[in-house]
């Protein structure tokens, strides 16, 4: 009654929190394949620029973010055609960060 459960088994897309990379506004991603959810045509890139909404897992106060909005630098399509996407709502599963090179990074002194 009070032992140990065996750990449940996880499928290939569940993912642990401390596993998701780490998401967040202004940060830039890649949108990839995944079992469930939207299938985007040739993996957009975008800049996270909102929550998904109220969608939280986990714990009050302790949950991972499960959607993102995400802004695409080219109009993005869908695989079945759907398009062109400014923005859309991704689940964080989908999004990659994109490494960027410190280098190629301008910054606009005369922006507010």
């Amino acid at each position: 009654m009070f032992g140990r459960r065996e750990p449940r088994p996880t499928g290939p897309d569940d993912v642990a929190a401390a596993d998701l990379p780490v998401l967040g506004i202004g940060a830039v991603v890649r949108v990839v394949a995944s079992d469930r959810g939207d299938q985007w045509a040739d993996e957009p890139i975008g800049l996270i620029v909102a929550p998904g909404g109220a969608q939280l897992a986990g714990y009050a106060g302790a949950g991972v973010r499960v959607a993102w909005v995400v802004e695409f630098d080219e109009p993005a399509y869908t695989t079945d055609g759907r398009g062109p996407f400014e923005r859309a709502t991704v689940q964080s599963r989908q999004l990659v960060p994109v490494p960027v090179d410190p280098e190629t990074v301008t910054v606009d002194a005369g922006a507010s």
